[in-house]
């Protein structure tokens, strides 16, 4: 059997773009205070891994930055609005990668598929991933490879942002198909 699945470079170098093209992308709009909707005053912003990817000169990590707050009314701290699922440590296009490629296949070869596309996720958080979170993903099938829908839709505003300049935490939001920010 052959360990390796035929991967067309179209397809890595477009989950590359998507990937690596959110690289220091700030978030800084929220919907208010989740907990009171009360008035909220600027805290700081915190540095936050998105993913790990393969490069020439070895394993990076993609870091995003997330605004904080402090509410007004009841001092609860909040984040602003990420493309990040509850208890995740990898954004959420990268969690639904995972979700879709595992249900095809073993975790193992799930993770050996992630890094022939030049992401680091060992076999344990693969079956970590597919076991907290359960959610339909929107799929496009690619060149006979079922690919989540916010993968495409990043590599292509990445691909667009290395033209006309560096992208928006709300285009961003909007490309991983999370609700616009107010």
């Amino acid at each position: 059997m052959n360990k390796d699945l035929l991967i067309s470079p179209i397809i890595a170098d477009c989950i590359y773009y998507a990937v690596s093209g959110v690289s220091d992308v700030q978030f800084i709009q929220t919907t208010g205070c989740p907990a009171c909707s009360g008035p909220l005053i600027s805290h700081d912003l915190k540095k936050r891994r998105f993913s790990t990817i393969k490069t020439d000169t070895g394993v990076t990590h993609v870091y995003v930055y997330i605004k904080r707050f402090h509410c007004r009314d009841c001092g609860q701290l909040c984040y602003a609005d990420a493309p990040f699922y509850e208890n995740s440590r990898f954004g959420s296009p990268i969690i639904d990668l995972c979700l879709v490629l595992s249900r095809s296949y073993s975790y193992s070869y799930t993770s050996h598929i992630l890094d022939q596309l030049g992401i680091v996720i060992d076999r344990g958080t693969v079956r970590k991933i597919a076991q907290r979170y359960d959610h339909p993903v929107k799929v496009v099938d690619l060149y006979g490879i079922q690919l989540p829908s916010s993968i495409l839709a990043l590599s292509t505003l990445g691909m667009k942002s290395a033209q006309s300049g560096p992208l928006s935490g709300s285009d961003v939001l909007l490309a991983c198909g999370f609700p616009e920010p107010i």
